[in-house]
């Protein structure tokens, strides 16, 4: 079964939906209380305001965003290790499912209404624990910003979850003597929990067999 840790895991799912998070803080700017006093932009007139929920939400994105880019950032510095790669593909399918989150936040319901932001909320928890317990954490687009992929590789048959900087195919490295006892094609990856494993960028680096 493919897994990360599971402190891991609450991260890897908070952080994706960081843009919802954002868009939030904007759409709620006027929410009270209010953090700042609403004023009006000379000449333009536009209210601008600062409230306790965009506050709310702006620290969630940092937040869960920077947990997320800290941990990665620190598994890239460990040790890498080499594993032999029998096959691997991209896993990008899901990204329907992440995008059901916005469809469902803005096509009709009336926020901040308490029992739309209710049904929110219970829709949000049970989509988290789906997605934790699927092992379905790979579509995160803060990831991708920072030109992270992910892929699931079948290695001396169990199937892991990578997250990649960059193109997987590009850090596979082949033996030089084809002849020798094990003749497949290597990775060099750090572990980020039971069967989850990341490939960094210099990966050539820190090697350990």
């Amino acid at each position: 079964m493919r897994q990360f840790s599971w402190w891991i895991k609450p991260v890897l799912f908070l952080s994706s939906y960081t843009p919802l998070y954002l868009m939030g803080a904007l759409r709620f700017w006027n929410t009270g209380p209010m953090l700042t006093p609403i004023y009006r932009i000379p000449r333009v007139g536009i209210p601008v305001g600062f409230s306790w929920l965009t506050g709310t939400l702006t620290l969630l994105a940092v937040a869960s965003t920077a947990t997320l880019y800290w941990i990665i950032g620190f598994h890239s510095d460990r040790g890498t290790k080499q594993h032999p790669v029998d096959e691997y593909k991209k896993r990008h399918e899901l990204l329907s499912s992440y995008l059901l989150v916005y469809v469902f936040t803005f096509a009709g319901l009336e926020f901040p209404g308490l029992l739309d932001s209710v049904l929110f909320l219970l829709f949000f928890l049970v989509l988290g624990i789906l997605q934790i317990r699927s092992g379905h954490l790979h579509v995160n687009p803060m990831l991708g910003i920072r030109g992270y992929q992910m892929y699931e590789l079948t290695t001396d048959k169990q199937v892991v979850l990578v997250v990649s900087n960059g193109p997987l195919e590009e850090k596979v490295m082949s033996p030089e003597i084809r002849a020798s006892s094990d003749a497949r094609d290597k990775v060099s990856l750090v572990s980020l929990g039971p069967a989850a494993y990341l490939a960094p960028k210099h990966d050539s680096q820190n090697q350990s067999d």
